[in-house]
């Protein structure tokens, strides 16, 4: 069995040897192949190449990430509720000549933030980034109990259509459009948490300075490689409580094992997994 990972900049990605770690220990053979555009051969190819191109050679499925999962939607013939209730594919199955788009990365976010933020308080949000990610973290923010959902993209456009849809779906809670967050009270804040590609290897930064953050305010970032990305060792420093992106990775990871092979995947081994390939990446570096 063969599946990918379609994305930009993703040398470091972990979801490839965590999927083949847990197909390893579960005694069959996957292999869990990377189509990075920022190099070669893949680089000059867009989406829809590179799904023929999976499909065409036997491929089960592929995880698709940062920046096509939008894109991906137009490319598939079908799509699972959550996939067309956000907007955005991270997962594709191919099966009996048809494409069908999934989106682990709800079930990913709201995972991570019951476990790595128990107790946290998440009436007041603010979400950085509106894109196929930030889409998924707005909905298991609302489905996780927030109540008013602050929206910040660096395209007003991208902001306003992600508020309506979310508006449309959930009508109870209130949507905020940021449009400049040196006006904002950040301090009004119980969390904010950045689905933006800001803090990974090829995207240095912080999107805010947790210095203007309340001190009771929580810091969470999608990002996980590099683990503590800028944005998260300023949050620390304030001595503020975090959440990496590590949880939603894991538990993404296992919902895309299962759709792609069939099989349940435990999201404890991965997480076990998860922890030896950086410990590793430590050693190494």
């Amino acid at each position: 069995m063969k599946a990918a990972l379609i994305g930009l900049s993703i040398s470091e990605s972990l979801t490839p040897d965590m999927h083949m770690a847990e197909a390893k220990v579960q005694g069959f053979a996957y292999e869990y192949l990377r189509f990075d555009t920022a190099v070669a051969p893949f680089g000059d190819k867009p989406l829809s190449a590179l799904l023929d191109m999976a499909e065409a050679e036997g491929f089960a499925g592929v995880n698709v990430t940062h920046p096509f999962k939008r894109d991906a939607v137009a490319l598939v013939d079908e799509l699972s509720e959550s996939a067309q209730l956000l907007g955005a594919v991270n997962t594709i199955l191919f099966k009996d000549g048809q494409r069908i788009g999934h989106n682990t990365d709800y079930v990913g976010f709201r995972s991570a933030l019951r476990n790595g933020l128990s107790g946290g308080q998440v009436r007041k949000v603010l979400l950085l980034g509106a894109g196929g990610a930030g889409r998924a973290t707005a909905m298991a923010l609302i489905d996780q109990g927030c109540q008013t959902l602050c929206l910040f993209d660096q395209s007003q456009a991208a902001t306003e259509e992600l508020a309506k849809q979310l508006q449309a779906a959930r009508p109870r809670v209130s949507i905020q459009c940021v449009s400049e967050l040196a006006r904002f009270d950040l301090r009004s804040l119980d969390g904010v948490v950045n689905a933006t590609p800001m803090g990974m290897v090829d995207h240095p930064g912080k999107a805010l300075d947790p210095q203007d953050l309340g001190p009771d305010c929580w810091v969470a970032d999608i990002v996980y490689f590099p683990r503590k990305a800028e944005l998260l060792r300023a949050a620390e420093a304030q001595q503020l409580r975090t959440m990496d992106g590590s949880g939603m990775a894991i538990f993404q990871a296992a919902a895309a094992f299962h759709l792609i092979t069939g099989k349940m995947a435990s999201p404890e081994r991965m997480k076990q997994s998860f922890q030896n390939l950086v410990s590793k990446e430590q050693i190494s570096t």
